[in-house]
């Protein structure tokens, strides 16, 4: 995390019966030097490879992010589709 430039890290062990949710390792940017894919999770670096699910999210709210999650690879899907209308795949 400290590679990716983040400012503050918090470590959590997890005992039996608890979970986590994982974020952020394919960070969302335009920047494709700060990031692994773009506003519509189309990777920088591999054509036509989509990241559709919460790794692509930097930060996460106070709650399951399972819902975000959701919309996200809603939308994701719906880009793909217009790219797809556009020959751009």
């Amino acid at each position: 995390m400290e590679a990716a430039g983040a400012i503050e890290i918090w470590g959590n062990e997890h005992g039996p019966g608890e979970s986590a949710h994982y974020l952020g390792t394919c960070r969302m940017c335009t920047n494709p030097s700060t990031s692994v894919v773009d506003p519509w999770c189309r990777a920088h670096d591999v054509p036509n490879l989509f990241i559709g699910d919460g790794s692509v999210l930097v930060t996460c709210g106070s709650v399951n992010p399972a819902l975000t999650i959701s919309a996200l690879a809603t939308r994701t899907a719906e880009g793909i589709g217009a790219a797809f209308r556009r020959r751009d795949l």
